[in-house]
């Protein structure tokens, strides 16, 4: 089997200029297997590796060293010079399934391994993962209900490549085990509903040795309502227990080692609100939406503050209107979301915990049965940056 490749030039930002070091070098590498009986038995392998080898932008940091930060403002260390980096991710999964269930056994039962890497030059990290899942669907009154449970162990471990302190490792680790059920139905001919819980228990070992563990209960509701031919509403809440944050794994006592105090399980609650409406040619929607992160700790700490810990807010309006006749479509969509860690905007070495969006609007267009173009056009807070996709035929 040939890799696939991913090659090509070098971003330009918004004004036109060359951004260094952002051209694509991807090889890809995918293989799947599967065998089904005549029962319906079947079991499915997956395998794949991405990897980005490409020249990377770089500055001087502590001990003299070169990182490769992207993304990252104010580097105030001296100018940029490019070298070689690494991303690379494996993954292998397999999984049970019957395609032919018999009443109220439909099982799914799958096992997964994940590994990234990232060489940043002056230091190397590792994220490593062992997940699985059984879960059946049951057959109730309107709808299925899937129920089941789940584990997973994730590790981080980091490598430093300077001198003293800035040669320093680490490894974080946890585990989880979950409880979970998860139901669809439909309550008559004009209202579905979805509604689900799951509970988790928790343990975390920090680079210190340190052990924590904690457990926490998540649940989610949602309902659509047609109001009549043409329009329809919608409505969703959730909170959900986030856990123990592992780290940037390549960082891990990078230059100090890493204070446990203070550290702690993170939460979240989110809600959604829309209305949406279809005449058959003539679509259109829109939602409000707001989502609360508290209490996430440091990934990337400050001289080792694994315990400081900060409070997300993401919050916005998700609008799109679109047009459909016999041959074709034209859609357009606008999405403004605040995102804001503390109260304040994110700034770039946040990105971790969130990213500031702004305003994004894409306009596409397609033609069934000639080349389809579609065209997007995408501004934030950060300045503009303009897409243009072709593809050959739908």
């Amino acid at each position: 089997m040939n890799p696939p490749r991913r090659a090509g030039s070098d971003y330009e930002d918004g004004d036109g200029n060359r951004v260094l070091g952002t051209e694509a070098d991807l090889t890809d590498y995918v293989g799947k297997l599967a065998y089904e009986s005549q029962t319906g038995h079947r079991f499915e392998f997956a395998a794949s590796q991405t990897e980005d080898e490409g020249l990377r932008a770089a500055q001087a940091g502590p001990g003299g060293i070169l990182f490769i930060r992207p993304d990252f403002a104010g580097i105030t260390s001296g100018p940029s010079l490019l070298t070689e980096g690494l991303s690379r991710r494996t993954s292998y999964t397999l999984t049970y399934s019957n395609t032919q269930p018999m009443g109220n056994w439909d099982p799914t039962l799958q096992l997964s391994h994940n590994e990234q890497e990232i060489d940043a030059s002056g230091i190397y990290g590792t994220n490593k993962s062992l997940s699985g899942t059984f879960k059946n669907k049951f057959a109730i009154s309107g709808g299925p209900l899937t129920a089941g449970l789940d584990f997973f162990n994730e590790t981080a471990e980091g490598l430093g490549r300077g001198p003293g302190p800035f040669a320093s490792s680490g490894k974080e680790e946890r585990n989880n085990v979950g409880l979970f059920a998860q139901a669809r139905q439909d309550l008559g001919d004009r209202v579905s509903v979805s509604y689900g819980t799951r509970l988790d228990s928790q343990s975390f070992t920090g680079a210190d040795g340190s052990k924590f563990s904690e457990s926490g209960f998540s649940a989610n509701g949602s309902i659509d309502v047609i109001l009549s031919d043409n329009w329809a509403a919608n409505a969703g809440l959730a909170s959900s227990w986030g856990g123990y944050e592992l780290g940037e794994a390549a960082l891990v006592n990078f230059g100090t080692a890493w204070d446990y105090t203070g550290f702690t399980t993170s939460g979240a609650n989110a809600g959604r609100i829309g209305l949406r409406f279809d005449n058959g040619n003539w679509k259109a929607s829109a939602a409000l939406f707001r989502t609360d992160v508290n209490d996430i700790t440091a990934v990337l700490p400050t001289s080792g503050a694994r315990g400081a810990t900060a409070d997300l807010k993401s919050q916005g309006i998700d609008p799109s209107v679109e047009y459909s006749w016999a041959t074709g479509f034209a859609r357009l969509n606008w999405t403004y979301a605040d995102v804001e860690l503390n109260g304040a905007s994110v700034g770039s070495t946040a990105y971790y915990l969130g990213r500031p969006m702004g305003h994004m609007i894409a306009l596409e267009g397609g033609w069934s049965g000639r080349p389809v173009a579609v065209w997007r056009h995408c501004r934030n807070r950060a300045g503009k940056q303009r897409r243009r996709h072709h593809a050959a035929r739908i």
